[in-house]
C-alpha cells in the first residue's frame, strides 16, 4: 500500500531554473503564464510575483524578476495559492535565500 506522501513545496527563481524545468513550463504555457501568476508576501514584506508550478513529487512558486512584473503593483490581482498557506515545510530555494540576507 503506498504512503500518502505531501509533496515538498519550494520557491525558486526563475532565473535559477534548470533549462530542462524552464522548457517544461514553456511546454505547459505555450501561450504564455501571464494570467497564472500570483503574487505572495516575502518575509521582508514585499510583494512577489510568482508561478505555480506542480512536478510528480515537488509544488513549486517560481519567483519571477522585477522586471517582468506589471509596471504597477495595482495591475496585478492579489491572489493566493491554497499549496502554500502552510509555509511550515517550506522550502526555500538557496537563490531565493540568497535575496533576503
Amino acid at each position: 500500500m503506498a504512503k500518502n506522501v505531501a509533496k515538498k513545496r519550494i520557491i525558486k527563481s526563475y532565473e535559477q531554473l534548470p533549462d530542462e524545468m524552464v522548457e517544461r513550463i514553456k511546454e505547459k504555457y505555450p501561450d504564455g503564464f501571464d494570467d497564472h501568476l500570483i503574487t505572495f508576501t516575502n518575509t521582508r514584506g514585499e510583494i512577489e510575483v510568482a508561478l505555480p508550478y506542480e512536478t510528480e513529487d515537488t509544488y513549486f512558486l517560481i519567483k519571477m524578476p522585477k522586471s517582468t512584473a506589471s509596471e504597477s503593483d495595482d495591475d496585478i490581482e492579489s491572489s493566493s495559492f491554497d499549496e502554500f498557506d502552510n509555509f511550515e515545510n517550506l522550502e526555500i530555494g538557496e537563490d531565493v535565500a540568497d535575496e533576503e540576507e
